[in-house]
């Protein structure tokens, strides 16, 4: 695992950090004693490199009957500050997304495990083809931040 530093700006690190924090600070106490413990947290900049150096990710969006939806995507944190992904404007999660724009998003690291929930837009203007299947950026706007360093021997 590496976690070289991405330059990014220091309003949108701050940011993050701030979600970090509240999250932690809200967590339940089931949710608390594995992410708001302090020496497990992972600060802004480290959750940022570790959620850059791992492309995919489980995304999990809410179906119309309340059924869970689970998928692996691309998810990425753009330069400006943003998180997107790009779904296929046909799919599961599209129609989930019109209904209830509540989701997921978790990957895991080495050990390490970020979580993100928050709400999720598709992107009016973004659509795209590709080998004839049609895609659409997708933007998540983060409400809480969990992440974990690795914990070895549990």
């Amino acid at each position: 695992m590496t976690t070289d530093a991405i330059p990014r700006d220091p309003a949108f690190v701050q940011r993050i950090q701030e979600i970090l924090d509240r999250s932690a600070a809200t967590a339940t106490p089931g949710v608390g004693r594995t992410f708001a413990r302090d020496d497990w947290r992972l600060d802004a900049e480290t959750f940022l490199n570790l959620w850059h150096e791992q492309r995919a990710c489980t995304v999990a969006s809410v179906g119309p009957k309340g059924q869970p939806h689970l998928a692996m995507v691309h998810a990425d944190f753009q330069p400006d500050g943003r998180l997107t992904m790009r779904m296929f404007t046909n799919s599961v999660r599209r129609r989930d997304f019109e209904l209830n724009n509540r989701v997921a998003l978790q990957k895991h690291l080495d050990g390490a495990v970020m979580t993100i929930y928050g709400r999720a837009r598709p992107v009016p203007g973004t659509e795209a083809s590709r080998a004839g299947v049609e895609s659409i950026e997708v933007e998540i706007e983060p409400t809480r931040i969990y992440a974990m360093k690795p914990q070895g021997g549990r």
